[in-house]
């Protein structure tokens, strides 16, 4: 088994109860290809880059989850045959192990910035740091 991370767009405009509904379809589906969720969050409300099927706003939902890698692909078909789910994206996660805590790892993916600026910014042409 593979442990999956999967973020879904729902519509925002969803009451609670068509909401629930949303995020029970979701666990069904994963529960139909021999997966299990390990967790759920839900971001709420985000505005989107850009609109999707004519949506400006979805409700974000990032679950971890694990399921054999040989129902991934079904299960991804099955995820486009959904009208609730705006979009996805489901990416493989690095197993992790239940008993111990994962560690918070900088992102490597900026270097540490240096400060070049050797001196405070200069005014206006001809005016002085001290006023007199």
């Amino acid at each position: 088994m593979k442990f999956y991370e999967g973020v879904f767009i729902f519509p925002p405009e969803s009451a609670g109860d068509t909401r629930k509904a949303q995020l029970k379809s979701l666990d069904d589906i994963i529960a139909k290809f021999q997966g299990s969720v390990i967790q759920k969050n839900e971001w709420g409300k985000k505005l989107l880059g850009y609109p999707l099927k004519k949506f400006r706003e979805g409700y974000v939902v990032v679950a971890d989850f694990q399921m054999p890698s040989s129902q991934a692909v079904e299960f991804r078909k099955s995820l486009e045959l959904q009208e609730d789910i705006l979009k996805y994206m489901v990416t493989v996660k690095a197993a992790v192990k239940p008993d111990k805590k994962a560690a918070v790892i900088p992102s490597p993916a900026l270097p540490a910035q240096k400060n070049y600026r050797t001196s405070a910014p200069a005014g206006p042409a001809g005016a002085s740091a001290h006023s007199t």
